[in-house]
């Protein structure tokens, strides 16, 4: 689509007592939700740690325009978006991706520059195709539940039983499982018609060496961790994982150890010792 279309960002400025001479970091979450999904998570955190903090909402999604045509956006219109807001950034910054907001960073680094890449519990280069078959034969019910939701917007036509089982872990309060649903969104079919189709060719070109951290979740039932390795493998680095959190980290239960590991990796990479 050519369309300009009017992309919510939120934006979290660095806490000017610990401010750091470090890039912004840009937050992309993941299908079926928006930049909602880090605003009481991973943007207060770092803001605080002294990091200019920034999350759009894909077109569509959240408070960007287009819900009203969101199966008609492309894997393209979403990288396009990623790369608008980017371009208006002061400096390249730090690409923090969740799911399918892993796989569109990891797109974009291809053809801008970027500081350094954090992939969370992301889509590997080469799409969804393994996951399908992942979620397929371990959980056909949870791909049947997911496929209902798709089709009906309404929070109350999901189910929180099989919500809960495919992307969080078994301690996430109840309250918060109701307050995603509420927020959550279908996703568009052509987009995930494209990401469903095998990219083997993406795992090859890779900008190497950057900067990238690759995180798995320890309970996710839609990445497997074939998948963490062999993203982390293309981009030369070890895979590392958060063994007590499901697929949706970016709020599930204990989101703080996955925000640990990118502080870490940040501070070591960035801005010295946090």
């Amino acid at each position: 689509m050519n369309d300009v279309i009017d992309l919510e960002v939120l934006h979290r400025p660095a806490d000017a007592a610990r401010r750091r001479a470090a890039p912004p970091l840009l937050f992309v979450h993941g299908a079926y939700a928006g930049a909602w999904c880090w605003e009481e998570t991973f943007l207060p955190y770092f803001a605080r740690l002294g990091y200019d903090c920034h999350a759009l909402s894909l077109a569509g999604h959240g408070g960007s325009e287009g819900r009203d045509r969101l199966d008609n956006f492309t894997l393209n219109d979403f990288l396009d978006n990623v790369a608008s807001v980017a371009g208006a950034l002061p400096a390249a910054p730090v690409l923090i991706g969740h799911s399918l907001g892993g796989y569109l960073v990891q797109r974009h680094a291809r053809r801008s520059q970027v500081a350094g890449l954090a992939l969370l519990a992301s889509v590997p280069p080469y799409g969804l195709s393994g996951s399908l078959a992942y979620v397929g034969l371990t959980g056909p019910h949870l791909l049947a539940g997911l496929s209902r939701f798709q089709w009906h917007e309404a929070p109350d036509r999901i189910d929180l039983r099989v919500l809960r089982e495919l992307l969080f872990s078994t301690t996430l309060p109840q309250a918060r499982l109701d307050a995603f649903a509420a927020r959550a969104q279908p996703e568009s079919t052509l987009a995930l018609a494209e990401l469903m189709l095998p990219q083997p060719w993406q795992m090859f070109g890779l900008p190497r060496p950057l900067p990238c951290l690759v995180v798995g979740a320890g309970q996710d039932r839609i990445i497997s961790p074939a998948d963490v390795v062999a993203t982390a493998r293309a981009w030369g680095v070890p895979a590392q994982f958060c063994p007590q959190i499901g697929h949706a980290l970016t709020v599930d239960d204990g989101w703080e150890q996955v925000a640990g590991m990118v502080a870490d990796w940040l501070a070591r990479h960035f801005g010295g010792k946090r």
